[in-house]
């Protein structure tokens, strides 16, 4: 019987490894029910540590920006990319628009004004017991209250009610809605939450919650949408916005795992390369991030019998080219025991490089989307059905 080892990456620590160990041994057995899986959870360990509790920081701000101009197909990933660090973004942009349109705006003697209509609205939607128990469903319904407080009491919702929204101002508002649940409960650490990385999912949660609110799902298209177009083309938006103390402690972590390992990793390997003997052959070892490393690094000097490795959003290839890796020289080939390699990216995760244009024939370069923005696209791997193919097929 086959057996799957999943490595993890850099930053990942026993709350987070469990949610996704799970997450990877529901979908695989999901597949093929006779996998054995096993989790090879090194971080504890032989991760980083801040051991001065993180003295070392300044009080200072840090930000990362990222450049506009994307291509028409990827207006709706930059969007939730907005909306990830905002969730009122494309409700700002709606309140700031100019004239009413759309039909809107006048006075009309026995007709209620239509900002009013449309407040009065979202006050039954946010009372609605179907709405929220859709909440419940998707994880989210701990952030439902709150996120229908934040929105209405935020001042472009004050704008919409006092004024003459377009058509398409419903759309925005459970955008925005539901955009706050989700950074909500990301930022409450629920780590597997199938809302913040699986897209399919969260589209469809966004259609049944429209629905249930009383209309139609649509994409955003009128004002909101010509209005975020104009945005991007012309502008820079906020990537990451976070205080650097935060910064840092994730960092400890995340860029910590990996100073470490470059320093001293033969305990790390030591800790991997034990896993996989304990496991009877075939054995498919699933690396994803620094794992990939480490695995590519255990298979250049000591491959164990039986194994396959598939590595998955890893920096492996780079890590060659810039002669970083510790079994394998730049510009060497891989040795004639490195075993089959197939190796996962997505063209949005910045941390994921290809190795076939390196190694050739050696390794399967296998490009998924994942859908989302950096970085939750270097997460969301294990909610694409495509990562899940190229995994099974490298099982015997």
């Amino acid at each position: 019987m086959t057996a799957v080892l999943f490595v993890h990456g850099t930053g990942v620590r026993q709350k987070a490894f469990d949610a996704t160990l799970d997450v990877v041994t529901r979908s695989l057995r999901a597949r093929r029910p006779g996998l054995a899986v096993e989790g090879c959870f090194w971080g504890e360990a032989h991760g980083g540590r801040l051991c001065a509790g993180g003295a070392s920081v300044p009080v200072a701000d840090g930000a990362r920006d990222a450049g506009a101009g994307a291509a028409p197909e990827e207006a709706d990933v930059m969007a939730w990319e907005a909306l990830q660090d905002d969730p009122l973004f494309e409700l700002r942009l709606l309140a700031a628009a100019d004239a009413p349109q759309d039909g809107g705006g006048g006075f009309h003697p026995g007709r209620q004004p239509q900002g009013r209509a449309l407040a009065e609205r979202y006050g039954r939607f946010a009372a609605s017991g179907p709405v929220e128990a859709l909440f419940h469903e998707a994880g989210l319904g701990s952030e439902f209250a709150g996120s229908c407080r934040a929105v209405a009491a935020s001042r472009p919702f004050g704008d919409l009610a006092s004024g003459a929204p377009p058509q398409d101002a419903w759309q925005v508002l459970v955008r925005a809605t539901v955009a706050e649940a989700v950074r909500g409960a990301e930022r409450a650490g629920g780590p597997g939450l199938r809302a913040v990385y699986d897209r399919e999912f969260r589209d469809e949660f966004l259609r049944a919650v429209t629905a249930a609110g009383g209309e139609e799902h649509r994409d955003v298209l009128g004002r909101a949408r010509r209005r975020v177009g104009t945005f991007f083309a012309g502008r820079t938006t906020s990537y990451v916005t976070r205080r650097r103390e935060a910064l840092t402690a994730t960092a400890s972590s995340v860029a910590g795992d990996i100073l470490v390992y470059q320093r001293d990793g033969a305990a790390v390997r030591r800790f991997v390369a034990d896993h996989v003997e304990r496991l009877e052959p075939p054995v498919v070892v699933v690396a994803h991030s620094l794992g990939g490393v480490i695995c590519a690094d255990l298979f250049a000097t000591a491959p164990p019998p039986g194994a396959r490795l598939v590595t998955v959003g890893t920096a492996a290839p780079l890590f060659w080219e810039l002669d970083a890796l510790w079994g394998l020289r730049a510009g060497a080939p891989l040795p004639a025991g490195f075993p089959p390699w197939t190796n996962v990216y997505d063209q949005r995760d910045f941390l994921a490089y290809v190795a076939a244009p390196l190694f050739g024939d050696r390794v399967l370069d296998v490009r998924v989307d994942n859908g989302q923005p950096f970085p939750r696209c270097h997460s969301a791997y294990w909610w694409n059905s495509a990562c899940w193919d190229a995994v099974l097929s490298a099982c015997p």
